[in-house]
């Protein structure tokens, strides 16, 4: 039985190889008196050889292009599972939040037990915890009325005891 990883060590030797191959035909050719003519030209380099080049397809034309978007993905829109989150970390404004633990663990809970399989339900598996809180916080804007109710009503109930 043979190392699946194996093909991977050949690759490295034979870059290094070919690596090492380029740079002494580039130092042959500098110092030679004809500056790499056309004799240097059509014989194959190591360049010419490695497994890299393959990799490398000429660069699609723009109507290869305009023809891969009127076929393809220009139609269906991505669903919200590919598109990733909705904002990059870089764009996020960390402050603090000073509640409870009981609301804490009360909102971590329905996180858990509601928002992340509602998720799930459309295919989205990589939630992340910025999103939530940022949708949180819109919440919030849309019903800044609910919010007065709220803390006006935790501060009747203070009084109460």
């Amino acid at each position: 039985m043979s190392n699946p990883f194996d093909d991977l060590k050949e690759d490295d030797e034979e870059t290094e190889t070919a690596d090492s191959t380029t740079e002494t035909e580039t130092e042959v050719d500098a110092k030679s008196p004809s500056g790499g003519t056309d004799e240097g030209a059509s014989e194959p380099t190591a360049s010419d050889s490695s497994p890299n080049r393959e990799l490398d397809p000429e660069p699609p034309t723009d109507t290869e292009l305009a023809a891969e978007n009127a076929t393809g993905m220009a139609d269906e829109p991505e669903s919200p599972a590919e598109a990733g989150p909705a904002f990059e970390y870089s764009e996020v404004q960390q402050k603090p939040f000073y509640a409870r633990s009981e609301t804490v663990d009360e909102f971590e809970n329905a996180i858990r037990t509601t928002i992340v399989p509602t998720l799930a339900e459309a295919d989205v598996i990589d939630e992340e915890t910025r999103e939530i809180h940022d949708a949180v916080l819109r919440l919030a804007n849309e019903e800044p009325e609910r919010i007065a109710e709220l803390v006006l009503e935790e501060r009747r109930q203070a009084g109460d005891h």
